[in-house]
């Protein structure tokens, strides 16, 4: 309404407000005009006392009065000068009037020029004359512009008449041929002058008659060898005729130029007001009329806007609540009760209303069937990874050859992966999982480790400065979802060789701040805002959920329990690339919501279980309490189950978890796995998931076991599972009551995430001990002695055979090597050794760890090819 109003009232204002800027930029054009006008009396007045003034001094009569009256005419043009605003070839030319006609005036005076000097001194002056009134008078009208031209012409005719005038009185000074020519000379120049001056006086009129005959008498007489010329009365005669008729005319054509201009430039100010006048008034009344005929439509549109909005934000909501809850009356019209347009578009709005309930309904209605679609297709497929996961596991317990063993262990992995992708679709339809089921509380190092297990390449990802609390146990399952999308994110966006740090710290609030730094190329700023939109968006479903699921996953679970995730950039002072994931976890979500800081200590290595305690049985059962706490033992059915655990560790390709059966096969080549403290910064677990390729191969590659050498190490676990083999052989706390047809493989591969730690602590077939627990809490004491000695740099020092384990190595009656245990006095069962037997054993034990190494680098190509 405001267009249809605005387009045509702008229009009239603009094409009325270029009337009135015309005129009146006509007006003041005029007014300028007639101003410079003004300056032709002047100068006129200056060039007739300027020709009085030469003829006394050259002829004799009144000298002093003419150079008075001259005087005065020129103070006059000065003055007039000095007030108008002339152009600039006009305010030139004034000035080469004055200031030649003064020359010429004083050099007559002085009788210092000749006769013939001073007629052609003059010619230029009279010139500029006939230029400067030309150009005082500009303007449009043609009938102006030829009065100001023949005004010029007369004021040449008379200087014309003066020179000739002053050639006849005084032409004696000259000789005859020289006056008879100067005398033609002149006479040749007053045809154009004399038309000029016939423009203004009509051709046919007797003034300009008269002006021809005098000039062919002039010329008659000049060309008339025969005729005297100096003192001739009929050629003086002649020449005061035509100066009396110039005279008159420049008296009337001045007083009719100044006139005219003046008369145009107040008609023209006289219009310009009427314009305006008029122009205003028609705007004025356009807008009463539009504001009239505004009032009538907008009053109802009003009611129908208003009416339209309160459907939109507040009826419409409730309508739908209402459509939802069964109630299937229609909705409350619109208040606009007339039958013009207005009134058919209200009906059309409420029409619109009903349809939009009756679309909400079918959608939301939609919207739940695609939910429980979602629901069924996942919860099914998750049945089905679940039968896999067990089948696997039947094929890992009876398999012995490592190749397909560690085939196996990638489907495995790839299992647990699918069982993530089906938790998505739950996350997406808005189902609970059986996340949610865990009561107790879990450790955020046992989440974080949980969350890494979950991603394919997990060997990347390093964990440090992780504060020691617990997350409560309900949202536990949820924060591992939640942290396994952004590692397994930050993963795929850097290279394949660059690691994925994950660190952690409290912060004033009592809330923990967890970070997930990447060192890929990074995201542009508007990528990144876009993306942290989604993620405070809560998990809203749009057009982008299907391509950015991962998103929408950390964006819903985030709303669910009320975490905050932001995505930025490297800090300033950091110089790697990449992005930073921080996970934001408030109070509300740890198990102990005090929000006292707990002193940071540094991640423990990413193993099964932390480092044991002097009593490993304990240790055992604590960790697994631990790290098992959102173990789903209902849909286990013996199989991992990704959604439900949060073990410490997965179970992957060979290689993968690290947990064995024999201590025996611990990582033994110094130069790969270096001894480290106790307390590491950084716990990178590439390092321990290597180690159970590294030994599975190992089996492989040597026919004959060696002799291993014990090396103490802060990654490898020295509380774990209950081991199985005998190669450490001590006198057992407790009889062994394992399962005689238990499969030796299986039984290395087992690992407390593939059942429920509850349940494996009280298997009785792990009730037993062996004849080297003794030696496996000496180890763990050892493990646990803190480092005494720094550099200046902070770092400890650590002194060669300070963490030994007691106990020696000797060979059986049939040459293979097996750990035995020290007596009570610390001497070895048998005191005599071969040393040909040691450097074999240790030849042969370095060479399968050469070849298991070797054969690990084949199959990580053949599967990067792959």
């Amino acid at each position: 309404m405001v267009a249809i109003a605005a387009v045509p009232l702008v229009l009239a204002m603009v094409f009325g407000g270029l009337r009135i800027a015309g005129a009146v930029t006509d007006a003041r054009d005029l007014r300028l005009a007639a101003d410079r006008a003004e300056m032709v009396p002047a100068i006129t007045k200056y060039m007739s006392a300027l020709d009085v003034a030469l003829l006394a001094t050259s002829a004799g009569g009144d000298v002093e009065g003419a150079k008075k009256n001259y005087d005065a005419r020129k103070h006059e043009l000065e003055a007039r000068l000095a007030e108008t605003n002339v152009a600039s070839d006009v305010e030139t030319g004034v000035n080469v009037l004055l200031d030649n006609g003064q020359t010429l005036l004083d050099a007559v005076a002085t009788n210092g020029m000749p006769l013939r000097l001073r007629v052609t001194t003059y010619a230029p002056i009279l010139l500029t004359a006939e230029n400067t009134i030309d150009g005082s008078v500009r303007v449009r009208d043609e009938r102006i512009r030829a009065a100001a031209q023949g005004l010029s012409r007369a004021i040449g005719a008379r200087g014309q008449m003066m020179m000739q005038q002053l050639l006849i009185t005084r032409g004696a000074d000259l000789p005859e041929p020289e006056l008879r020519t100067s005398m033609i000379t002149l006479a040749g120049t007053e045809p154009s002058t004399l038309f000029g001056m016939a423009e203004v006086l009509g051709v046919g009129s007797p003034e300009a008659k008269t002006l021809q005959q005098q000039m062919v008498t002039r010329m008659s007489a000049d060309s008339d060898p025969a005729t005297k010329l100096v003192n001739n009365p009929i050629l003086l005669k002649s020449v005061q005729t035509t100066d009396g008729i110039a005279a008159q005319l420049i008296k009337d054509t001045t007083d009719l130029v100044t006139k005219s201009v003046e008369n145009q430039a107040h008609d023209r100010r006289n219009a310009a007001i009427r314009d305006i006048v008029l122009v205003l008034t028609a705007i004025a009344a356009a807008l009463l009329i539009v504001f009239l005929v505004s009032r009538s439509l907008i009053r109802p549109l009003r009611v129908l806007r208003d009416g339209a909005l309160k459907v939109a934000h507040e009826d419409l909501e409730r309508e739908i609540t209402r459509v939802r809850a069964g109630d299937e009356s229609p909705p409350d019209p619109l208040p606009v009760y007339t039958t013009e347009e207005v009134g058919q578009v209200a009906h059309a709005v409420d029409e619109l209303h009903t349809q939009a309930l009756l679309l909400a309904g079918d959608e939301a209605r939609l919207r739940l069937l695609v939910n429980d679609m979602f629901e069924t297709m996942s919860r099914r497929n998750r049945t089905l990874v679940d039968q896999q996961l067990s089948l696997i596991d039947r094929l890992e317990r009876n398999e012995e050859d490592p190749e397909r063993l560690d085939s196996l262990f990638r489907l495995d992995h790839l299992a647990a992966r699918m069982r993530r992708n089906g938790a998505n679709l739950l996350v997406l339809a808005g189902a609970q999982g059986s996340r949610g089921d865990q009561r107790s509380p879990v450790a955020l190092s046992s989440v974080i480790h949980a969350a890494t297990s979950e991603v394919e390449d997990y060997r990347r990802v390093e964990t440090s400065m992780v504060p020691d609390c617990e997350i409560a146990g309900p949202v536990s399952g949820d924060i591992v979802h939640l942290l396994a999308e952004l590692i397994d994110n930050a993963l795929r966006y850097s290279p394949p060789a660059s690691p994925v740090r994950v660190s952690a710290g409290f912060r004033n609030d009592g809330a923990v701040l967890l970070q997930i730094v990447d060192a890929g190329l990074g995201m542009t700023d508007g990528d990144r805002r876009i993306a942290n939109m989604r993620l405070r968006a809560g998990g809203e479903v749009t057009p982008e959920s299907a391509r950015h699921m991962g998103l929408f996953v950390v964006g819903r679970l985030a709303d669910r329990h009320g975490i905050r995730v932001r995505l930025r950039g490297s800090s300033i002072d950091d110089a790697r690339s990449g992005t930073t994931a921080e996970v934001y976890l408030p109070s509300t979500v740890l198990a102990s919501a005090d929000g006292v800081p707990v002193t940071p200590r540094e991640m423990a290595p990413a193993v099964p279980a932390a480092v044991a305690p002097p009593d490993p049985p304990t240790a055992v059962a604590d960790d697994r309490d631990a790290a098992g706490a959102l173990v789903d033992a209902n849909e286990r059915n013996g199989s991992y189950e990704t959604e439900s655990s949060i073990s410490l560790l997965p179970r992957r390709r060979p290689g993968s978890s690290g947990i064995t059966g024999t201590p025996a096969d611990a990582p033994p080549a110094p130069e790969e796995q270096p001894t480290q403290p106790a307390a590491q910064p950084v716990s990178n677990t590439s390092s321990f998931f290597g180690s159970r390729r590294l030994s599975r191969q190992r089996g492989k590659a040597e026919p004959v076991a060696p002799e291993p050498v014990p090396v103490a190490q802060a990654e490898v676990p020295e509380a774990e599972v209950p081991e199985t083999d005998e190669v450490w052989s001590t006198e057992p706390a407790a009889p062994a009551a394992a399962p005689a047809d238990d499969d030796l493989i299986y039984q290395r591969m087992l690992s407390e995430w593939l059942v429920d730690p509850h349940d494996m602590a009280r298997s009785p077939d792990l009730d037993w001990q062996t004849v080297w627990d003794r030696g496996w809490s000496a180890a763990a004491d050892i493990e646990n002695v803190p480092v005494q000695t720094h550099t200046d740099q902070g770092l400890p020092v650590r002194e060669p055979g300070a963490r030994l384990v007691p106990g020696g190595a000797a060979s059986d009656q049939n040459g293979t090597a097996h750990h035995r245990a020290d007596d009570d006095n610390g001497l070895a069962s048998n005191g005599i050794r071969d040393p040909e037997a040691i450097r074999a054993s240790m030849s042969s034990h370095f060479g399968g760890v050469r070849a298991g190494r070797s054969h690990a680098r084949e199959t990580d190509q053949g599967t990067d090819h792959a």
